[in-house]
């Protein structure tokens, strides 16, 4: 998946500081246009470099290289656990982090994202997940409705796109609705800063996650799954990864040649017919960049228009046409500025007042199109095929001719549309619902899934072709589900045991894939990401006029 996308995710990352506020804001929309920068959490070099009053008298080799371990230790543990050891971080100062209005949009991505990594682990061992629920060939509770969406990754890719076109066009429409005359050149300084911020913002951190994917390759930690066949324990689509090169140096040039493909033969020049192998789960990555360049021509040809005209008639007829034309993913990014148009409506510091009839029936109207929202993004990518498939049968004569249903060969895209719709749906009711945004998305734990949103969703498939293959298959094999067959001299399944087959699957993910994922994408956010931002902030002055 996607969007993860840096915003997830695309991109996607941790709040960082609003020099106009004064409060946290969007990552990517002071990744894009912020002049000042500071960052809550160190890097590598922070690390290593940083001293205390307890290590400031060195005396010779051995304290240094003491003070050099300590350093790389904490930089190795999980920010969550290396900032309680730490005053760098900033975590230790008393008082609790004042958030910005627009938080809740990197906790939307980290619970997006935290469901993307769900969704790639366990349809590969549980292909039924794909198809929606019919009480007839498929009764499994987690194919329900609402409940789906714990491990539905195509949807959240949808959550993404909405989220990046928010965040991109955010500081835009801030300056287009500046009253008098519109500031044309701080709106062209912002566009213009955007569209080469984007691609080296989404690009220097998939080159890394590239090269370590090459180097673990190389060290021999994808090897549970070597190439060959699909095992006998892998129930559904296997995901490849690069062969094995003989060395390091031809496993380096093998990404290389990859990453070539990935971020030039596909995103800047569009050839389709060409095909990588070092993470398909990127995909979305030159969806992100194009849909991106598209919108700022979009918000140039539209800002000198009558605010009026622009967001109650040019947007809204732009996304519809798109979506009815198969043009679902411009059409998320277009609606994205269409809420950060009426995001600007809504007051920052509104006082409390008692809850009249009018805004009980708004949060009661709104409350409903979230719900009808999810329940759209539960539509199954597996084409429903039974007048009992909890009403989702009822949807598919209704899809336009551009998503095609499935047939032969060809996979279906209904999903597609009404998944979109969904996701508008739901993150513009969120919009209007401060309580759900306050309890569900400004938590702490969403807060932080949002931070390393992009970090975990170029790491996870690392994870997953490492730790993840090998957790479950000696999982299995100690078990004795997965044995040596002496006569045919072969590893084999033992059969009719699926309770215990999605026990191994289930725990190993839970206990120890999970975490490592989580913990992996933290150091790669403090050591890859954050220092891909440092360099954008350091490189912008050098390379303006």
């Amino acid at each position: 998946m996607t969007s993860f996308l840096a915003s997830e995710s695309e991109e996607p990352k941790i709040s960082i500081s609003d020099v106009e506020s004064g409060e946290r804001s969007l990552s990517e929309e002071n990744l894009l246009n912020d002049k000042d920068f500071s960052e809550d959490s160190p890097g590598f070099f922070d690390y290593l470099t940083s001293s205390t009053s307890s290590t400031k008298r060195k005396f010779g080799i051995l304290p240094r290289l003491r003070h050099f371990i300590a350093k790389l230790t904490l930089f190795l543990l999980p920010s969550f656990i290396s900032s309680y050891f730490t005053t760098t971080t900033g975590s230790r100062s008393g008082g609790s982090e004042k958030l910005a209005p627009t938080a809740w949009l990197d906790g939307l991505r980290g619970l997006a994202c935290a469901c993307v990594v769900v969704h790639h682990y366990f349809y590969e061992y549980f292909n039924q997940l794909e198809h929606p629920y019919d009480g007839i060939n498929h009764v499994n509770w987690a194919q329900l409705p609402f409940l789906k969406l714990i491990h539905h990754g195509p949807p959240m890719v949808k959550v993404f796109f909405i989220i990046s076109g928010f965040v991109l066009t955010v500081k835009a429409v801030k300056i287009t609705r500046a009253t008098g005359t519109i500031d044309g050149h701080g709106l062209m300084n912002n566009l213009s800063s955007s569209v080469w911020k984007r691609y080296l913002r989404l690009y220097i951190p998939c080159a890394a996650g590239f090269v370590l994917c090459a180097v673990m390759i190389s060290a021999g930690m994808m090897e549970a799954i070597p190439s060959g066949p699909k095992p006998k324990w892998i129930a559904g689509p296997l995901e490849r990864r690069p062969p094995t090169k003989d060395n390091i140096f031809q496993q380096l040039m093998y990404a290389a040649k990859d990453f070539y493909i990935f971020a030039f033969d596909l995103t800047l020049f569009n050839i389709r017919d060409r095909k990588y192998s070092t993470d398909g789960h990127l995909w979305t990555i030159p969806i992100e960049f194009r849909s991106s360049i598209q919108l700022f021509i979009f918000v140039a040809g539209t800002c000198t228009l009558k605010r009026w005209l622009r967001v109650y008639i040019i947007i809204p007829l732009a996304t519809i046409v798109l979506l009815y034309y198969g043009g679902w993913g411009l059409a998320l990014f277009v609606f994205g500025y269409f809420l950060a148009e009426l995001n600007s409506d809504i007051p920052t510091n509104k006082p409390q007042e008692r809850q009249s009839r009018t805004s009980i029936f708004k949060t009661t109207f709104h409350t409903i199109m979230a719900i009808t929202g999810l329940f759209f993004l539960s539509y199954p990518r597996k084409l429903p095929s039974s007048e009992y498939t909890t009403g989702f049968q009822f949807l598919v004569p209704l899809t336009p001719a551009k998503y095609p249903r499935a047939g032969g060969k060809r996979a279906d895209s209904t999903h597609e549309f009404w998944q979109t719709i969904g996701s508008m749906l739901l993150v513009w009711a969120l919009l209007y619902l401060p309580r759900v945004q306050k309890v569900v998305l400004c938590n702490k734990i969403s807060q932080y899934f949002g931070k390393i949103s992009f970090a975990i969703y170029i790491m996870h498939a690392q994870t997953q072709h490492s730790i993840g293959y090998w957790v479950v298959v000696n999982g299995l094999k100690l078990v004795g589900l997965w044995r040596y067959n002496v006569q045919k001299k072969v590893w084999d399944m033992v059969s009719g045991h699926n309770e215990l087959y999605a026990a191994v699957v289930v725990g190993g993910f839970i206990f120890i894939t999970f975490p490592t994922t989580v913990c992996w994408a933290d150091i790669f956010w403090r050591g890859v990401d954050l220092q891909s931002v440092r360099f954008l902030r350091w490189l912008e002055p050098k390379i303006k006029r």
